[in-house]
């Protein structure tokens, strides 16, 4: 092994989006299996915080208002100071960011380990090729820094918090749903107005679900995707009034909690599908203008990815975008929700749907 003997205390940062948290999680595992001594703490945003504090003791879980209170100089310096006080012996970077690599430097963590080719690349002291056909591929080569094999890296993984799933369920029994109600998840939002497909074509797939075998809809996401939630359940049918409307209503824990709860999920590329991914919900998840050969597809034993294979367009950017680039959003316009009905259907049936 590259390091002078194993490490006692291992800190991971990943301050980027939910979905590319969750895919993190691997990298933990892979840790977890090289280092099983080793105490393992995350550096995460605060809304990351509830994701991952199940998966670790109480106390190894920092958050890093790197966009609120903690923003510019000052917060940057007052980060570094608590990691130093933490005495970190070795940290992992998954961000290719400088100010990732400078706050390690900062704080004086020993060893430092990032991507060959990161902004601020010269601040680590053990670096790694960014490569791999998917992210949690690359992300798990970072165990190379300390002389580990990344072959056969592990799946992504989340526990479901005691508190979320109590809370989770006293929520559904306050709606009147029963305990072996099966339920479907919708999430139709994303912070990519081009990565959404149309609200009404979720409606759609959701009353054709509520038709044939399921009993009630629930859509999640954000504060501001209630207007999408209204447009699920007014497609719906004569399902719109077994539809709930979640968005904005759950902490990110009860979000894990729900979705693990419930015998399917559909989303956009998005957070709730990698969610879905990592607690083995059956899934279908819709990718428009970013396509599955960028690496960044939800993974997990029942995940299915629907998108238009036809237009030579895609993928049109690497994380979306506010405005279709040719005018037509055609990639999510033209996907058609009977086809996305039948996959998730046929997917249903396959995997056994299953039990509460």
């Amino acid at each position: 092994m590259l390091y002078g003997g194993a490490p006692k205390k291992i800190l991971l940062i990943q301050t980027a989006f939910l979905g590319d948290v969750v895919l993190a999680t691997a990298l933990q595992r892979r840790l977890s299996e090289a280092f099983p001594e080793a105490e393992i703490h995350w550096l995460v945003r605060p809304d990351a915080e509830a994701i991952v504090a199940p998966l670790v003791p109480f106390g190894r879980v920092l958050v890093y208002a790197k966009r609120a209170e903690a923003r510019g100089p000052g917060g940057f310096f007052r980060m570094a100071r608590i990691l130093e006080e933490r005495e970190f012996d070795a940290a992992v970077a998954v961000q290719r960011s400088f100010r990732t690599a400078a706050l390690l430097w900062q704080a004086g963590i020993p060893l430092r380990i990032g991507f060959a080719g990161a902004g601020g690349w010269f601040f680590y002291n053990r670096r790694v090729p960014h490569q791999g056909r998917h992210a949690r591929d690359r992300m798990v080569r970072l165990v190379e820094g300390f002389g580990v094999s990344a072959a056969d890296p592990p799946e992504p993984y989340l526990r479901v918090a005691t508190d979320a799933r109590e809370a989770v369920l006293a929520r559904l029994a306050a709606a009147g749903v029963g305990s072996r109600e099966r339920l479907v998840i919708l999430a139709p939002g994303s912070a990519w107005r081009t990565k959404q497909w149309p609200a009404r074509y979720f409606g759609r797939v959701a009353g054709d679900l509520l038709a044939k075998g399921f009993d009630r809809g629930i859509v999640v996401g954000g504060g501001g995707d209630g207007m999408l939630a209204a447009e699920v359940a007014d497609a719906a049918g004569e399902g719109s009034s077994r539809i709930l409307d979640w968005t904005g209503k759950t902490t990110a824990a009860e979000l894990v909690a729900t979705i693990a709860h419930a015998q399917f999920c559909i989303a956009n590329d998005s957070a709730p599908g990698h969610i879905a991914g990592a607690v083995d919900t059956p899934l279908v998840a819709i990718f428009g203008p970013t396509t599955p050969e960028m690496g960044f597809v939800p993974l997990g034993r029942w995940v299915t990815i629907a998108g238009h294979q036809a237009l030579a367009c895609r993928p049109c950017s690497r994380h979306g975008s506010m405005h279709c680039p040719v005018g037509t959003h055609a990639c999510m316009e033209e996907l058609d929700p009977v086809g996305v009905s039948r996959v998730a259907l046929q997917f249903d049936s396959e995997t056994g749907s299953r039990g509460v």
